[in-house]
């Protein structure tokens, strides 16, 4: 099993809230402790707001991974690729395709950054895996090259002959002229003389014994190499001893890690060898074939506190879905095949885990013990929300005697963390908890920002209410409503910006959407903001 197919997702909703991220991670644990051979991995889907950033820092726990997008890369689906260095002899290269079965062969330099690649299936190597060699000495090959990769034996290496000037191979004959610059080839000791005595650049003798030839060539006054086959065989190996980094092909294409398979597709479909994959400093990390690219392994993907289907992580497609944990509305979340589905109505995503935890006869640490109580204090505006249930109140006494706090103290110090109404720019905090809903054939928002302090809302309300119709035109939403959410007064503040004039007036029941009303004692978007605005929808 690949490392991506043997892995689990937890996720909780985009722009995650405290409850989110801490369902994640709790949930995480709880499922990779069995026998499960899968690795469970909690995410976040978008950065962790304030609040949740200080709960982590108290429980001392690394915040979860923010990943966006959960579609397989070329980083997590290449296949491990071997490679050769630049000064490779073309013959090993070959070797190695042959042998490998591999349509392309990655070149890397002493660092590992891909330099280059070799592939037989690319026009142009047609012809240099069989060009005349001859024709291209002191170019692509050099006498040094032959030596190496086609492992002759010295037999003479005399002082002071420049082996840079050989520019041409020729097979000796006697009575042809013979230039300064040629290297020769010679069947035979006796024709190895003859040769050297022409004063060529250097000397290839085939076909004897290599102690034949040491004795009778070893005070050559010319450079002598022993090749240990016939002349028929050293011509035709020639090209083998070319070093790949002087006919390698440009690495002009190549993916990254973090490029998404579906992206690389019509690319892949152009070329005729696989891809090599780079990390973001251009080293190889492997290959990737359309093959591999049209049938990727799929991770599993757990869902917790959300059950809308725009809510959930980006790439949900490319997973399968497995089980879902959530304590909202059945939203419009579809599964390919049955999951298991624990949706419980309760104050927090978080109470549900710490049932879980009892009903596995287990007992949450000190640190997954303060996490589950912050966020139980964070999603019930501790314990004061209507959708606080006797079961929360109970879970949230237990879990601060576990983790050691007093529970007012600490929800107080929670709720704090989350207040930014004061300094924070009005698109960050419209955006920070924005949620997306479909009813009636009409898609809207729905956000929500806290505060200790409602008089702070006049002067933010016009920045606010323009942030929200950004946000509504970005989404292609009908309409958006923002609450301003005293958690201390237990009170909110409802504004709303639409595309049909009129429509906001009446969900809102005020004359003035953008300007909006107060809604005495309302502080849950779930079981109080939602059902008034579905209800005014339908009526």
């Amino acid at each position: 099993m690949s490392a991506l197919a043997s892995t689990v997702y937890v996720c909780g909703h985009r722009k995650p809230d405290t409850d989110s991220a801490v369902s994640a991670h709790v949930a995480a644990g709880l499922l990779g402790g069995g026998d499960d051979a899968r690795c469970y991995r909690p995410i976040l889907a978008g950065p962790a707001i304030p609040q949740t950033v200080w709960l982590f820092s108290e429980a001392g726990v690394a915040l979860p991974e923010v990943v966006e997008d959960i579609r397989p890369t070329a980083g997590q689906c290449c296949r491990e690729a071997v490679a050769v260095g630049p000064e490779t002899p073309l013959g090993d290269a070959l070797d190695l395709l042959a042998m490998r079965g591999f349509g392309a062969l990655p070149v890397v330099g002493a660092d590992a950054r891909l330099v280059g690649f070799l592939s037989p299936r690319k026009p142009e190597a047609q012809f240099l895996f069989h060009l005349n060699v001859e024709d291209f000495l002191g170019t692509i090959l050099l006498a040094e090259d032959l030596a190496g990769g086609l492992g002759l034996r010295p037999i003479s290496s005399p002082a002071g002959r420049d082996l840079s000037r050989a520019g041409r191979i020729q097979i000796f004959q006697p009575g042809l002229p013979v230039g300064p610059d040629e290297l020769l080839l010679a069947e035979g000791i006796e024709a190895a003389r003859m040769a050297a005595a022409a004063d060529p650049a250097g000397v290839i003798v085939c076909g004897p014994r290599p102690g034949d030839a040491e004795r009778a060539l070893a005070g050559s006054p010319v450079p002598v190499w022993h090749f240990g086959g016939s002349l028929m065989a050293l011509a035709t190996s020639l090209p083998r001893a070319i070093p790949v980094g002087r006919i390698m092909s440009a690495a002009d294409a190549c993916a990254r890690d973090t490029d998404f398979l579906e992206d690389l597709l019509p690319v892949l479909a152009r070329l005729p060898h696989p891809l090599p994959v780079v990390d973001g400093d251009g080293r190889l990390l492997g290959m990737i074939s359309q093959r591999a690219a049209l049938a990727p392994p799929r991770p599993g993907l757990v869902l917790v506190d959300h059950f809308e289907k725009s809510q959930a992580v980006r790439g949900l497609p490319a997973a399968e879905l497995m089980e879902i944990i959530d304590h909202h509305r059945i939203g419009n979340l579809e599964s390919e095949g049955p999951v298991k589905v624990d949706c419980r109505p309760l104050g927090s995503t978080a109470s549900i885990l710490a049932c879980r935890f009892e009903a596995a006869g287990r007992e949450p640490d000190a640190a997954q013990a303060l996490l589950l109580l912050g966020a139980i204090v964070a999603d019930t505006l501790l314990l004061t929300s209507p959708t606080t249930t006797p079961e929360d109140q109970r879970l949230a006494r237990k879990l601060a005697t576990i983790a050691g706090v007093q529970l007012e103290s600490f929800g107080r110090a929670v709720l704090a963390r989350n207040d930014s109404l004061a300094d924070a720019p009005a698109a960050e905090l419209v955006a920070r908890d924005l949620k997306e809903f479909e009813a009636g054939g009409l898609r809207f928002l729905v956000g929500q920002v806290e505060t200790v302090d409602l008089g702070l809302l006049p002067a933010r309300r016009a920045g606010l209410v323009d942030a929200l119709e950004a946000a509504r035109r970005a989404g292609g939403a009908d309409f958006a409503v923002l609450m301003v959410t005293d958690v201390a007064a237990s009170d909110s503040w409802l504004v709303a910006v639409d595309s049909e004039p009129g429509r906001c007036e009446r969900l809102l029941g005020c004359a003035d959407a953008a300007a909006g009303r107060l809604f005495p004692g309302m502080v849950s978007r779930k079981k109080q903001a939602l059902p008034h605005l579905l209800e005014r929808l339908r009526g």
